[in-house]
């Protein structure tokens, strides 16, 4: 038989544990970055929606595009306060 190093559990402990020696600055920095786009871009669109669907509206008092100012009668126009 061949002698085999023997490897004991503090050998394998030590092994699995250890901390890595560098860290990937590049992954972290592509990451950081991507989530800065999404965010600018989903800001982005927001503002456009927001800015895009104001909404038209008319009061009582004003009268609908290409509809006549007076009406025919006078006596059709009649205001009731409550």
């Amino acid at each position: 038989m061949t002698d085999a190093p023997t490897v004991t559990t503090a050998d394998v402990i030590k092994a699995t544990t250890a901390l890595p020696t560098h860290t990937d600055s590049t992954v972290i920095g592509v990451v950081i970055a991507l989530v800065l786009l999404t965010m600018a871009g989903l800001g982005f669109l927001l503002y456009r929606y927001l800015c895009h669907n104001k909404g038209d509206y008319r009061t009582t008092g004003e009268p609908v595009p290409g509809e006549e100012d007076d009406p025919a009668d006078p006596e059709d126009k009649k205001e009731y306060f409550i």
